[in-house]
């Protein structure tokens, strides 16, 4: 029998992807990513292994928290304190837990991997692609844009092909309606459901992004002051003084000087920007003409096509037809052909 190793995060959608894939005739191999070591809610881990129990399958724990540590919050802090806008979620799911799958995957000697990202995995033209969920208000496929190929090739993602409303259903029908109705979080795991600003005061070497300076505006000019940087982000109007009746949004940070530079909404439109750490499944791509951008996961993201060049300096150029608000550096921007993730990169 074909063997597949499943992150098994203990809730509903890995959970259910299991289950789909145990119908599909494939032995399922647990595995239970310990990644970051939970100070406020409980463990999962007991559940998965009851879950394990009751559905027949071998459970392995895989013990990531160094790499979790040095991927995912360290640069995270160091963000902040540069006065970018990191996604810890993006950089966990890109490259750090598939990377784990795929290696116990290969001490093992079993060939395919799976997970309980809402997204689907399809050839075209001799690739491997990630592509949008058939669920809209689920698709995750904006964290995956990092995923290199030859994982991709590996990869049974089942629950693209399902809303979460049927999902719940599958875990309900099988007798698991406590797991279908289990309350899910939506934070950020490593912050405990509290503020990014109190996570990053408790960490050594961070005063400094909490010292009071001045909020200016394109010209210079003081207008008001600040509490730290790092409690503001781009597109940031709360704590920002009006000007005259007009609101004001956070358009920069400077770390270097201390200040935060503000504008009205109007001065937030983006419709070029530069991106490194760029990742593209064929990188002869970028000539399409009909590649859309997305620079949030769900929300407000630019309409329109966008044109893409490499510079010499290998960044990657990005001309919008109609332009994004409030572009952060240190987000995903993500390339799409239709529902077809050709890559991203990060915003410089």
């Amino acid at each position: 029998m074909e063997k597949v190793v499943v992150g098994l995060s203990g809730g509903v959608d890995s959970f259910v992807t299991a289950l789909l894939l145990q119908q599909q005739g494939l032995e399922v191999i647990g595995v239970h990513l310990q990644l970051w070591d939970s100070q406020v809610g409980h463990s999962q881990e007991p559940e998965v292994e009851e879950l394990c129990k009751q559905t027949g399958i071998k459970l392995y724990r895989l013990n990531g928290r160094q790499l979790f540590q040095e991927r995912v919050v360290q640069p995270f802090i160091q963000g902040y304190l540069s006065g970018i806008t990191p996604n810890p979620c993006a950089t966990c799911n890109s490259f750090i837990k598939w990377n784990l799958l795929r290696d116990l995957a290969d001490e093992l000697n079993i060939r395919y991997i799976s997970t309980g990202h809402y997204i689907r995995v399809l050839p075209f033209t001799n690739h491997d692609y990630v592509h949008k969920g058939i669920d809209p208000n689920k698709d995750q496929s904006y964290f995956l844009w990092g995923v290199p190929e030859e994982i991709l090739h590996r990869v049974i993602t089942p629950l693209g092909d399902y809303t979460k409303t049927q999902v719940k259903e599958i875990a309900r029908t099988h007798g698991f309606t406590r797991l279908a109705e289990k309350q899910e979080s939506m934070s950020i795991c490593f912050l405990e459901k509290g503020d990014y600003r109190n996570f990053i005061a408790r960490q050594p070497g961070t005063s400094s992004c909490f010292t009071p300076g001045w909020i200016v505006d394109e010209s210079g000019n003081p207008v008001g002051e600040h509490t730290g940087i790092v409690n503001y982000t781009v597109g940031q109007k709360k704590g920002i003084p009006l000007k005259g009746q007009t609101p004001q949004y956070v358009s920069r940070l400077s770390p270097s000087t201390n200040q935060i530079i503000v504008g009205d909404k109007t001065s937030l439109f983006r419709t070029t920007f530069s991106l490194h750490q760029v990742h593209l499944i064929d990188p002869e791509e970028i000539l399409s003409e009909d590649i859309e951008v997305k620079v949030r996961g769900i929300g407000l993201n630019p309409e329109g096509f966008a044109r893409l060049s490499f510079q010499p300096d290998q960044t990657l150029h990005v001309q919008l037809s109609s332009p994004a608000w409030a572009v952060a550096p240190g987000q995903p921007a993500v390339f799409y052909r239709q529902d077809r993730v050709i890559g991203g990169g990060i915003v410089r």
